[in-house]
């Protein structure tokens, strides 16, 4: 599993249905760029404005396709178990390497019952698995306890995306190639640094691809780096909506990534 992927958005038509035919321009743009690990249907990727069905239709596209030299990932996440089910069996046969499993949004579900949704799912695949905890938007933070027993008992998850406190996990003994995913480019330095963080899961990456990718991988072998070039480049992609920034660049760029789903609003 490599420890730097970029997360991307999801192409839609200017009437909001899915343009599959848009994941395409980006993939082939993003390989030309010397990355070679994406994440799909993720919170770049819209997920949650998704219904299922569109999802399912997604994993189809990327199996016709069979997009070579690329590690898929593909984001898990629901508010019921059953549909987060549905999308994971529809996986296990699928081009997609590995899953990225999202806690269910608004519910807030307690840690027993989070930790019995990912037993669920985990039940249903022979994938590797990355957890993603990201508190501000669902309004569930993992505990380390229910992190740790979830990693003792199911040896193919192999990461964690955190989104809440990475600090956290610093005096944490983590199984050998555990990969600990900074979610996003926002503190990416401290984040590496001081945070203990030996993964990025990039979404600033689609506008600057071999610019973050060359700054994470001098992190991670503790060389140098221009914190101030590399923090202007971060702040021009998330200054306002990050997502709206990103389609603009690929639309751009005249790849035809369309508009974001309202209301988050159009991306000219």
């Amino acid at each position: 599993m490599n420890n730097f992927h970029i997360a991307l958005p999801t192409p839609f038509r200017e009437d909001e249905s899915l343009y599959l035919d848009g994941f395409e321009p980006i993939v082939n743009y993003l390989k030309e760029n010397g990355i070679d690990s994406m994440f799909v249907s993720g919170s770049t990727g819209e997920q949650h404005s998704m219904s299922i069905e569109e999802r399912l239709h997604i994993i189809d596209y990327f199996n016709q396709k069979r997009f070579l030299d690329v590690e898929l990932i593909f984001g898990v996440a629901s508010t019921t178990t059953r549909d987060g089910v549905r999308l994971i069996q529809a996986l296990e046969g699928s081009v997609f390497d590995i899953v990225m499993i999202g806690f269910p949004p608004y519910i807030k579900p307690t840690q027993q019952q989070a930790v019995s949704y990912v037993d669920e799912l985990l039940r249903h695949t022979t994938k590797k698995v990355i957890l993603y905890n990201n508190p501000s938007r669902t309004g569930f933070d993992l505990s380390l306890e229910a992190l740790h027993d979830l990693i003792k008992r199911h040896k193919n998850i192999l990461g964690l995306k955190e989104a809440g406190d990475v600090h956290r996990h610093r005096g944490t003994v983590f199984p050998e190639s555990f990969v600990r995913f900074a979610a996003g480019d926002g503190n990416l330095v401290s984040n590496m640094v001081s945070g203990g963080c030996n993964g990025l899961s990039s979404m600033v990456g689609n506008v600057f691809p071999k610019e973050i990718k060359t700054t994470f991988d001098a992190l991670l072998e503790g060389r140098a780096v221009d914190v101030e070039a590399i923090d202007q480049r971060i702040a021009q992609v998330t200054q306002g909506q990050t997502i709206v920034n990103i389609k603009q660049h690929y639309n751009q760029l005249g790849m035809g990534t369309g508009c974001c789903r309202s209301p988050v609003g159009a991306a000219e």
